[in-house]
């Protein structure tokens, strides 16, 4: 198929939108919306619009107008559990829970650290 691109058509309005500025925005929104699905997977959505509208008293100009939106993937954002503080905030610990005497013997036993050379395997008859 031909593709005959005529210079009074479309493209011809987009590149001389804006003094050309309409191209680079797009340009740009391009790269952005390809790296943010390279990133975060989706997809992305550029949506240009254009207003076309006759100016009042002048027979043959039109008063054309454009708008870019764009919508780029986010990456996922993670979720936390907070408890409520008695003013009604928020914490990262339960006001009610006690810390735990980590480092503490157990069964009244201290434990210490051993270097793996020295371990001494248990043996036990049955």
């Amino acid at each position: 198929m031909e593709i005959i691109i005529s210079d009074d058509g479309f493209l011809n309005l987009i590149r001389n939108q804006n003094g050309g500025a309409l191209v680079d925005e797009l340009d740009r929104e391009l790269i952005k919306a390809n790296e943010a699905v390279l990133d975060h997977g989706g997809k992305a959505v550029i949506t240009l619009s254009i207003s076309v509208q006759r100016i009042k008293n002048l027979e043959s100009a039109m008063d054309i107008g454009h708008d870019v939106k764009v919508t780029l993937p986010k990456a996922e954002r993670p979720h936390s559990a907070m408890f409520l503080t008695t003013g009604n905030g928020l914490s990262a610990d339960h006001q009610k829970q006690e810390s735990l005497p980590l480092g503490a013997p157990v069964n009244g036993v201290s434990m210490s650290l051993v270097p793996a050379d020295k371990v001494q395997p248990i043996t036990g008859s049955k």
